[in-house]
């Protein structure tokens, strides 16, 4: 029988969806008041995978990463979503969310996001908030899985995760 063993904390990370530059900034003002300053941050990229996020945020969504400089606890991703949900709420204009932020754990084996929506291949939380692991390290690398979003899959946002990965890695 296994012994019960505390895990490392992990880098908290968060995938940024946004039309709006003044929004982006509130954002992540109130993110680092939650989860710690940020200490890097990916480029930013015209989102064009879908038309999805253009009813409520208008033509011209970006995506750019954050990683937060401090340690986090696995056992708070549900908690990091429902807050980063809230945060979505008060951005939103006219009922329209202008901001997308969706947390997520890196860990030395894999990235694992939170989302409010259940699948098949994602676990229960709590609070009404599952986990899906979206990445996994093989090899030296980053592997997408069958579901892994199209923009996880780009070779940028994967050496991005490696480079917090390898920050991590130093850190422990």
């Amino acid at each position: 029988m296994g012994s019960e063993v505390l895990p490392d904390p992990v880098s908290i990370v968060m995938g940024v969806l946004f039309s709006q530059e003044a929004l982006l900034a509130r954002a992540k003002e109130e993110c680092e008041g939650l989860f710690g300053p940020v200490e890097m941050e990916s480029e930013t990229v015209a989102f064009e995978y879908t038309t999805y996020y253009d009813d409520e945020m208008g033509k011209g969504v970006n995506r750019c990463f954050w990683s937060f400089n401090d340690p986090f606890p696995r056992g708070a991703l549900a908690d990091a979503k429902l807050a980063t949900n809230r945060i979505e709420r008060e951005l939103s204009i006219n009922g329209y969310r202008k901001i997308n932020l969706d947390p997520g754990l890196l860990t030395l084996e894999s990235l694992v996001l939170a989302t409010t929506k259940p699948y098949y291949h994602r676990i229960y939380l709590s609070k009404g908030i599952y986990a899906e692991t979206t990445l996994a390290y093989k090899k030296g690398g980053f592997e997408v899985m069958p579901w892994t979003y199209p923009d996880y899959r780009e070779e940028w946002v994967r050496r991005f995760f490696l480079s917090v990965r390898k920050r991590l890695m130093d850190s422990q």
